[in-house]
């Protein structure tokens, strides 16, 4: 079977700048780009078997084939699976870990689930364009791949794909404002809840090069109770058990 060539990539290469490299696959990346997945299959049902604890589907044949049903509809990019797999696995762990959150502190919980399940959209749809992309082009690009291609995205395609999903609206507003609102020095507490869910996921899906106490200060900064991460810990156990099951490690 033929070895698509390989591209290299300079570590700090923005999209445009390494066009004249491999000009086939930036071409063919911008169309892929402006196609819309289809719809998340089953998002609705594994939002409510979320609401179970994390220990408990594990051991629900129908939750985790709801999981597994939505991971091959959107989660999938041939000759991307590592980075894919890793997408899908944090997307997973945010979105366990903002149920729990969420139901702590008294908050809408299947709205902040299923706004964890997706709030990864940009990089998700980026990928499978890329993945695309050198496919039909016949090259593959090495490198910084993720961060220059992502680069090469903006929030108007999630934008643009949520819309074109039909998510419920306030799914939909929640997952664009947490992209709009996380630098900013008051961001709802939507997504204050959200932000910690996935720097929790972070901790957990990153365990070995996570940056000791990012937790702590993320809490700190979005002036959350100490309660909720307690919380939040104390459920990590099951929901790494879940990811074994459904998200599991994948090297290359």
């Amino acid at each position: 079977m033929p070895v698509a060539p390989v591209v290299q990539l300079q570590s700090r290469a923005r999209a445009e700048s390494f066009a004249p490299a491999a000009p086939k696959v930036i071409t063919a990346f911008g169309a892929a780009l402006q196609r819309v997945p289809p719809k998340p299959t089953a998002l609705a049902a594994c939002v409510g078997y979320l609401q179970e604890s994390a220990a408990q589907l594990a051991q629900r044949q129908m939750g985790l084939r709801a999981l597994q049903n939505l991971r091959t509809s959107l989660f999938t990019a041939p000759g991307r699976e590592e980075e894919m797999a890793l997408l899908w696995r944090e997307a997973l762990a945010t979105a366990c870990y903002a149920q729990v959150v969420a139901a702590a502190a008294a908050f809408d919980a299947p709205l902040l689930t299923g706004a964890g399940l997706l709030h990864r959209t940009a990089e998700v749809v980026a990928l499978r364009a890329l993945a695309q992309a050198e496919h039909d082009a016949g090259q593959r690009l090495v490198g910084p791949v993720m961060q220059q291609i992502l680069d090469a995205r903006d929030d108007e395609t999630v934008s643009r794909i949520t819309r074109a999903w039909s998510l419920p609206g306030e799914l939909r507003l929640l997952v664009l404002r947490w992209r709009e609102e996380q630098e900013q020095p008051r961001p709802q507490e939507s997504v204050c809840l959200l932000t910690l869910a996935q720097t929790l996921a972070t901790e957990l899906v990153h365990a070995a090069v996570c940056t000791p106490g990012l937790v702590e200060a993320a809490r700190e900064a979005l002036r959350l109770p100490e309660s909720l991460v307690q919380r939040a810990r104390a459920a990590s156990a099951g929901i790494e058990a879940l990811l074994s099951q459904v998200a599991p490690v994948t090297m290359a």
